[in-house]
């Protein structure tokens, strides 16, 4: 087999003018089989590495594995500009619709499947994979495996099941930004991966800035919000909140600065509405997104230079995926944390509310662990940051909030 001709048509198909250094070996793990597991930064280019085998096998579908349903039309749709047979099942579907893809599905009418994981354990789905050889389960933003199936969303930890019952194993490949090793390795077994190839990239970004502050009420971080948006807002900016009340709070606040520029995004707003000022954020007819923490995931908006976390994070994993939305085009761009010591004692109140005793352990272990990040005064933020995902970074960044100090206190 010549893998080099057969990949660079699928480079023509998807239109992408050549693979980067890191997507060749990943890429040919999935074709000679393996089940695969890749870990690399936000815009690395990972969901090309799993649609380049996925368009190679068009007599064996691939299904992908999507948290949310705006991930999962964002994909849809760029594969089907593309000429890519690719479809999407999700609620917001009617019976009869999903019904007509599952027939197409049926039919090798469908290359490409997005669904989320709770679409697994359908009857109807089930049923219509009777006898379908698939090529491909793929499990993308798979942190969440970890980060939600212990948590709201169960049905993450049973695609292992899912895949143990196929009658015709396929190749299991997972992709994240946010792993550390003793959570790649949960995952791999989660996902009942066999004998994976794991390939990790460089995480730092040196196009990313990471500044924090201290803020010990409301109005000093409205001051200092201003401040960063002033300062460093150009093009979009997304500001994220720890709730909803604040999410509402903080946008208000911000449509009286910025008449006409801000939206929100969290799960109290009808999904019609959330669409809508989702795309108003996307097609750059508002400037500023307001938004919990589901917003963004896996959204390639090239525009974003500038992230700011009006609260303190749950976790480290969730600071790097949201941070992770800045700067997708290489462009120098921003990540602010404000921070108290009330979003501590808030995001305690919201872990308390998980069901199991297990996982809320867990999720405080990480809070601590973001907490740990926000007091440290002494190091590098994105040596933390690394260290924090077991990678080494022998030098400094050199902008951080701790290393601009640093140089002011040795001038």
């Amino acid at each position: 087999m010549d893998v080099k001709r057969i990949i660079k048509t699928a480079l023509q198909k998807l239109q992408i003018e050549k693979l980067r250094k890191h997507q060749q070996a990943p890429i040919n793990s999935i074709l000679d089989g393996k089940d695969t597991f890749v870990i690399s930064p936000t815009g690395s280019g990972k969901s090309a590495i799993y649609q380049i085998p996925a368009v190679l096998h068009p007599d064996k579908p691939t299904l992908v594995i999507e948290p949310t349903i705006s991930l999962m039309h964002d994909q849809v749709q760029k594969l089907k500009s593309l000429g890519i047979t690719a479809e999407y099942l999700d609620s917001t579907q009617t019976k009869k619709e999903r019904q007509s893809i599952l027939d197409q599905f049926q039919d090798g009418k469908v290359n490409i499947l997005y669904l989320t994981p709770e679409r697994l354990v359908s009857e109807s789905f089930l049923c219509a994979l009777q006898e379908i050889c698939l090529f491909m389960v793929v499990v993308d933003e798979s942190h969440c495996v970890m980060d939600w199936g212990y948590t709201f969303r169960d049905a993450y930890l049973h695609i292992g099941d899912f895949v143990d019952s196929l009658e015709y194993h396929p190749v299991i490949a997972a992709f994240t930004a946010t792993a550390s090793p003793k959570d790649a390795e949960n995952i791999c077994t989660a996902l009942h991966m066999k004998h994976p190839a794991i390939f990790e990239n460089n995480l730092y970004r040196k196009n990313l800035t990471y500044l924090k502050k201290y803020a010990d009420d409301r109005q000093k971080k409205q001051q200092l919000l201003m401040k960063y948006l002033r300062k460093y807002h150009r093009h979009s900016s997304v500001i994220y909140c720890n709730t909803r009340r604040a999410v509402d709070a903080v946008c208000e606040f911000l449509q009286e600065k910025y008449p006409g520029e801000a939206v929100k995004c969290h799960a109290d707003l009808s999904p019609k509405k959330r669409a809508e000022h989702e795309l108003q954020f996307l097609t750059g007819e508002k400037s500023i997104m307001v938004a919990t923490t589901a917003f963004g995931m896996g959204v390639d908006l090239g525009s974003i230079d500038l992230v700011i976390h009006f609260n303190m994070p749950l976790s480290l994993t969730d600071y790097m995926q949201q941070t992770g939305r800045a700067g997708r085009d290489g462009q120098k761009a921003y990540c602010i944390l404000l921070y108290s010591d009330e979003d501590y004692y808030t995001n305690q109140v919201i872990l308390s509310g998980i069901l199991s005793q297990k996982a809320e352990k867990r999720a405080l272990k990480q809070l601590d662990l973001m907490k740990e990040f926000c007091d440290d005064t002494e190091h590098c933020m994105a040596q933390l940051l690394l260290e924090h995902f077991g990678q080494h970074r022998a030098d400094t960044c050199n902008h951080c909030t701790t290393c601009q100090k640093k140089r002011r206190d040795t001038k």
